[in-house]
C-alpha cells in the first residue's frame, strides 16, 4: 500500500500548477506596468520584476510545501556536507555532462527546429537581459528555487512514497514539464534525472545545486 507522505504526485501537480498560475498573474501585472510606464524589455526595472516573479512564485510554493512537510529544514532539503573527492568527481563530470547534453540539444534542434514563435517567446527575454542580470536570474535564483522545490520538497515526498527508480524518473519528468518549453524538455529532464539520483545517493542537495548552477551560468553566457 502506498504511503501518504506529503507530497504525493497529486500534491506535486497542484503545487506546480499554483507556481505557474502565480507566474502568469505576476507576468500580466508586469506587462501592464511596463505598458503604462512605457518601459522597454531591456529596462533594469523589468528585469528585476521578473526576478521577483521567480522568487515570489517558487517561494510561496516552497513555503507551503515546507509547512505541510512538518519536518526540520535540513531533514527536507539536506544541505549536508559531501567529501572533497565527490566534489572533484562532480566538477569533472559536470563538464562532460554539459557537452553531451548540448550535443543532444543540437541534434534535437536539427531534427525538429524550434518554431520562430517559440524563439521569440522563450529566447528574446533572456537575450535582452544584461549578462549580470541573466546570471542572477537564470544562474542563481532559478537554480536555488528549482532545486529547493524539486530536489527538496518534491523528491523528499517521492522517495518515501514510491520506489527509488520511479521517484527519480517522475521528478525529472515534472522538472522538464515545468519549463513549459517542449524544446527545453530533454535538457531539463536529463538534468533532473542526474540531480535527483545524486540527491538520493549522497543525501545532500549541494552537488545538485552545483550541476544546475554550472549548466545555467554556462547557458547564460553562451546564448549572448
Amino acid at each position: 500500500m502506498e504511503n501518504k507522505v506529503f507530497p504525493t504526485l497529486k500534491d506535486v501537480l497542484l503545487l506546480c500548477f499554483l507556481c505557474i498560475v502565480i507566474q502568469l498573474i505576476l507576468g500580466l501585472i508586469i506587462s501592464l506596468f511596463q505598458n503604462i510606464l512605457i518601459l522597454s524589455d531591456k529596462s533594469p526595472i523589468i528585469s528585476v520584476c521578473y526576478i521577483l516573479t521567480s522568487i515570489i512564485s517558487f517561494g510561496i510554493v516552497i513555503l507551503i510545501g515546507f509547512i505541510k512537510k512538518k519536518k526540520k529544514f535540513n531533514d527536507v532539503f539536506q544541505f549536508n556536507n559531501v567529501s572533497i573527492m565527490l566534489w572533484i568527481s562532480m566538477i569533472i563530470f559536470s563538464v562532460g555532462f554539459v557537452i553531451i547534453k548540448s550535443e543532444l540539444d543540437n541534434l534535437l534542434n536539427f531534427i525538429l527546429p524550434v518554431p520562430k514563435i517559440l524563439i521569440s517567446t522563450f529566447g528574446t527575454s533572456r537575450i535582452r537581459q544584461s549578462l549580470i542580470i541573466a546570471i542572477i536570474h537564470t544562474g542563481l535564483i532559478a537554480v536555488f528555487t528549482e532545486e529547493l522545490l524539486f530536489r527538496g520538497i518534491i523528491l523528499d515526498g517521492f522517495k518515501n512514497n514510491y520506489s527509488k527508480k520511479k521517484a527519480i524518473i517522475v521528478n525529472a519528468v515534472l522538472f522538464g514539464l515545468i519549463h513549459l518549453n517542449p524544446w527545453q524538455f530533454l535538457s531539463a529532464f536529463l538534468t533532473g534525472l542526474i540531480t535527483a539520483w545524486i540527491r538520493i545517493e549522497t543525501k545532500s542537495i549541494w552537488l545538485c545545486i552545483y550541476i544546475h548552477l554550472f549548466n545555467n551560468i554556462l547557458y547564460s553566457i553562451t546564448i549572448r
